[in-house]
């Protein structure tokens, strides 16, 4: 239940960065790395759709962060998806050790690196 509240408290902070006619679509957790827990907001707004990474404090402003995290968080949704576990999950190292299939992982690299290329090139400010 506490993915659930920290979802729904992410999902409340990343509303206001939201622009007029956006609203915030979709939210995945993560951990890259241990300790540091970060969520990756969907925001849409007619056919448009765009994208921001937000640590505990603020918007995260680190291209490597962000590509490190949407890649996890895609492969994690992925497997998950494959092994019929029931969302949400904290995407994790862990979760892709425990439960990845190589094949469905192998399979899923050039949807994970295309949805990267998306969330940099909408991405809500300025990537470092």
């Amino acid at each position: 239940m506490a993915l659930h509240h920290d979802l729904a408290a992410a999902a409340e902070r990343a509303a206001a960065f939201a622009e007029a006619g956006e609203r915030v679509d979709a939210v995945l957790a993560a951990e890259p790395s241990t300790g540091r827990r970060v969520y990756l907001c969907a925001f849409t707004g007619g056919e448009v759709r765009s994208w921001l990474l937000l640590d505990e404090q603020s918007p995260v402003t680190s291209r490597a962060l962000v590509r490190e995290t949407v890649a996890l968080a895609a492969l994690c949704e992925v497997v998950g998806e494959a092994v019929g576990d029931e969302p949400p999950r904290l995407a994790t190292p862990a979760y892709l050790d425990e439960n990845g299939i190589p094949d469905v992982v192998a399979a899923a690299f050039e949807a994970v690196e295309s949805l990267t290329e998306e969330v940099e090139a909408a991405y809500k400010g300025e990537l470092e």
